[in-house]
C-alpha cells in the first residue's frame, strides 16, 4: 500500500471515528441533562422518604433496619422500573 493510500484510509478512519465519538458524547450529554432536570424534580419525594424511613423506633434497633432495606430495595426497583420505560419508548 503506498503512503498516500494509507493516509487516506488513516484519515477516513479518523474523521469517521472523531464524528461518531461527538455523537456519543452529544447523545449521552443530553441524555444526563434530562436525568439531572429529573432527579432535582423527584428530590422533594426522596427526602419524604428518607424522613420516615429514618423516624426513630421504640422496638429494636434490628427492625428498622430491616425496613430500611425493603424501602431502599422498593425505591431502587421503582426507578429501574421507571428507567426502562423510558429507555423503551426513547428508542421507539
Amino acid at each position: 500500500m503506498e503512503p498516500t493510500q494509507l493516509q487516506l484510509v488513516l484519515n477516513v478512519v479518523t474523521i469517521t471515528g472523531m464524528t461518531s465519538l461527538a455523537g456519543y458524547c452529544y447523545l449521552l450529554k443530553k441524555e444526563n441533562r434530562r436525568l439531572a432536570t429529573r432527579a432535582q424534580k423527584e428530590a422533594p419525594k426522596a427526602e419524604v422518604v428518607q424522613t420516615v424511613v429514618h423516624l426513630p423506633s421504640a422496638a429494636s434497633a434490628a427492625k428498622p433496619a430491616a425496613t430500611v432495606e425493603l424501602d431502599i430495595r422498593t425505591l431502587a426497583s421503582a426507578r429501574r422500573a421507571r428507567w426502562v420505560k423510558n429507555l423503551a419508548s426513547s428508542v421507539s
